[in-house]
């Protein structure tokens, strides 16, 4: 969900309907559980959502530079967004593995880009940035137990292989925030203050 956030700060959008619109969102408004070969859910409504947000916004109209990451799911490698249709890029990026189908643009087959690059200082650095400041969540769902549902099972199995890689990408940042959201799945929106907070006691 990062590259939603990352957009709608960096088309100006002011941080308080930012947080306000985290406080409203339900898992219902951007999936649709439909079983198919690809993915448990569709994310369609997810598409829809982001279009009625951005519109036809190009990344070219964003009032700060904005890189959206995603993973191409034939090369294994990132591709990152600059250029082009906002929207597109951020249905790839938020496309989590098992969960949400894959999305094409072009000849790629994309998924979620924290697959390959969970703190994108890569990204960063190339557009210019000197001082990168990376922000890492870790291991989501971390001391919640034993998993109850086959999301948990995918997306603490996708954590536990990230979990090295991540520290790699961490070592690149000059400075990096570690929030206290261990207790806080990634669809927990109704609990947005608590990871609200916990970044703000990181910082």
């Amino acid at each position: 969900m990062g590259s939603i956030l990352g957009a709608a700060y960096a088309s100006g959008a002011p941080l308080e309907r930012i947080i306000e619109a985290c406080r409203r969102l339900r898992f219902r408004d951007i999936a649709r559980w439909r079983v198919s070969r690809l993915g448990l859910a569709s994310n369609q409504r997810l598409g829809e959502l982001v279009e009625r947000v951005f519109g036809s916004r190009q990344f070219e109209d964003l009032r700060i530079p904005l890189a959206v990451v995603a993973t191409d799911l034939s090369s294994g490698e990132p591709v990152v967004f600059t250029q082009g249709n906002l929207v597109d890029a951020i249905r790839a990026s938020c496309a989590f593995p098992g969960l949400f189908e894959p999305v094409e643009i072009g000849t790629r087959c994309l998924a979620d880009g924290g697959l390959v690059a969970p703190v994108p200082t890569e990204a960063a650095r190339s557009m210019g940035a000197q001082t990168v400041i990376g922000v890492s969540v870790g291991l989501q769902d971390g001391n919640r137990g034993v998993p109850t549902n086959i999301f948990q099972v995918v997306s603490r199995a996708v954590g536990a292989a990230q979990k090295h890689q991540l520290e790699l990408w961490v070592r690149q940042a000059d400075l990096v925030l570690r929030p206290d959201v261990q207790s806080l799945a990634w669809d927990d929106f109704a609990r947005a203050d608590e990871a609200i907070a916990a970044g703000a006691a990181a910082a």
